[in-house]
């Protein structure tokens, strides 16, 4: 709505322009003479039929254009609208200014001028409408295409979770049935956070440490003080990263590494304030045979690139593994 009031807004100002130009010799000669009631009619008579002309004329042919008219049925169109203008104000100038028929040159001279000035603004018109259609079309696909995408990233982290917490759950039942009450308590509570984030692409940093906290509760009823976790985070407020984020480099870390009495995992999380991050660091004991595909990271890697634009930061050195999180602030 506001959108058609502001176009005929300016339909209108440009159709009164168009006529004030086209009528301004007759406007400037007339000057001199302007306390003449005859010649103030004679000037608003110009102008009002010339805006009228004017008005029709662009509205018609952006119709026209619309409707994709042959430009045979638009010229033809034009070139009656342009007889009716010069009938009526030659007629108007006749009977009721009191021209000569012979100034109908004039009329035909201005109408030919508006029709030919407002014809091309039409044209113009409808073009940049087309083309801001189609930019909003793209931009509309553009966006469902982000949507798609990381749904199904998100629906490729979410089973890998699923699959691993199962297997703990399975080998604590047959180690310790009171542990696995606990452990399926927990992992509950886990499992319900990621269903509930499931429609969400962002949550809160506070959210995401709680769901780590009880991760990590899951993940030492089984390594016990071989997994060590420890969080350097002073504020959590007005922070948000992408769901299950550092679920996913804790799990990946355990995956890949040797956890022992002889060889604990050390895990750390860190929030830097200073470039708005949150770096995931483990100790490097990697396990025989345990080079994966890297799928898990470059879907990790790719939700960051659609949500936030910015690329997760992956480090190695003989003894750490590290991963830089862009926060959203």
């Amino acid at each position: 709505m506001a959108k058609n009031t502001a176009l005929k807004r300016f339909v209108w100002g440009v159709s009164l322009f168009v006529a004030v130009f086209v009528n301004f010799p007759i406007i400037v000669l007339n000057l001199p003479r302007l306390s003449k009631p005859i010649v103030q009619l004679d000037i608003v008579l110009q102008v009002v039929i010339s805006f009228i002309y004017a008005l029709v004329f662009i509205r018609w042919i952006y119709q026209a254009t619309k409707r994709n008219d042959s430009l045979t049925k638009q010229w033809v169109g034009a070139i009656l609208m342009l007889i009716v203008y010069c009938v009526v104000l030659t007629l108007a100038n006749t009977f009721i200014i009191g021209l000569p028929l012979k100034t109908a040159s004039t009329v035909v001279t201005r109408g030919g001028l508006m029709a030919m000035i407002t014809y091309f603004f039409s044209r113009f018109m409808t073009e940049t409408e087309k083309k801001n259609e189609i930019l909003v079309e793209n931009e509309q696909l553009k966006h469902e295409n982000l949507l798609v995408q990381l749904t199904s990233l998100k629906n490729q982290l979410n089973p890998h979770f699923l699959f691993n917490s199962l297997n703990t759950l399975s080998w604590l039942i047959n180690e310790d049935k009171a542990k696995s009450q606990l452990y399926l308590q927990k992992l509950s509570q886990v499992l319900r956070y990621s269903l509930s984030m499931q429609e969400q692409s962002l949550v809160s940093l506070k959210e995401e440490l709680a769901l780590v906290e009880s991760y990590i509760f899951l993940l030492q009823m089984r390594f016990g003080e071989n997994l060590n976790v420890s969080k350097k985070v002073k504020t959590l407020e007005g922070f948000q990263i992408p769901p299950l984020s550092l679920q996913l480099l804790i799990e990946n870390a355990i995956k890949h590494n040797i956890i022992s009495t002889a060889n604990p995992l050390e895990v750390s999380i860190e929030l830097q304030l200073d470039d708005k991050t949150i770096l995931v660091r483990n100790s490097l004991n990697i396990k025989a045979n345990s080079a994966g595909t890297g799928i898990g990271l470059a879907n990790l890697n790719q939700r960051f690139k659609l949500l936030t634009n910015r690329e997760i930061e992956i480090k190695q050195n003989d003894t750490s593994f590290w991963v830089v999180l862009p926060l959203i602030a």
